[in-house]
């Protein structure tokens, strides 16, 4: 109980100082070594042009729809990489320590998207590969679109993480 009553006040804590002239401002640290991790998954972002199954899942329709704008409309390949340290905890998806945990590379747009855990929360953030904070290039990059997304759909974002690795 202590715990969970610890990790609220770093969270509100992180809220209330955020800063107030950039909403969008990512709030997850960008990892400078992040090519080094192991690559756990490898998906697509899809085309403006996809046409969804019937019965495709709402968190897979919300997930298209988000991105479709990336690389002019065209889709981009999508890898995911685990920060080695944190790998057992991703394979059952936490609960997690605090420190940067995955990272989502769009590759044909040159975007990081990363999920890191503070106090038993995830936070997430938006680069390109140098680093730069791009989460106010467009609304689904800011860390408020991602926590929403990840929130709705605890089913499939458990502890703030929407992947599996591959077998």
């Amino acid at each position: 109980m202590m715990r969970l009553y610890a990790s609220a006040l770093v969270f509100a804590f992180m809220l209330v100082t955020a800063p107030n002239n950039s909403a969008a401002a990512s709030v997850a640290s960008f990892p400078i070594d992040w090519q080094d991790w192991p690559v756990v998954a490898r998906h697509q972002i899809y085309s403006t042009d996809t046409i969804l199954p019937e019965d495709a899942s709402a968190f897979f329709q919300e997930s298209v729809y988000a991105y479709t704008w990336m690389n002019n409309g065209q889709g981009s390949p999508l890898t995911i990489r685990v920060n080695p340290n944190k790998m057992q905890q991703y394979q059952t998806h936490g609960p997690y320590t605090d420190g940067i945990t995955v990272v989502a590379i769009a590759e044909a747009s040159n975007i990081v998207w990363v999920t890191e855990h503070l106090g038993g929360f995830p936070i997430y953030g938006s680069y390109n590969l140098k680093g730069e904070d791009v989460s106010d290039d467009h609304p689904s990059l800011a860390p408020d679109f991602c926590h929403s997304c990840h929130n709705t759909y605890k089913d499939i974002c458990i502890n703030g993480t929407c992947f599996t690795p591959e077998p």
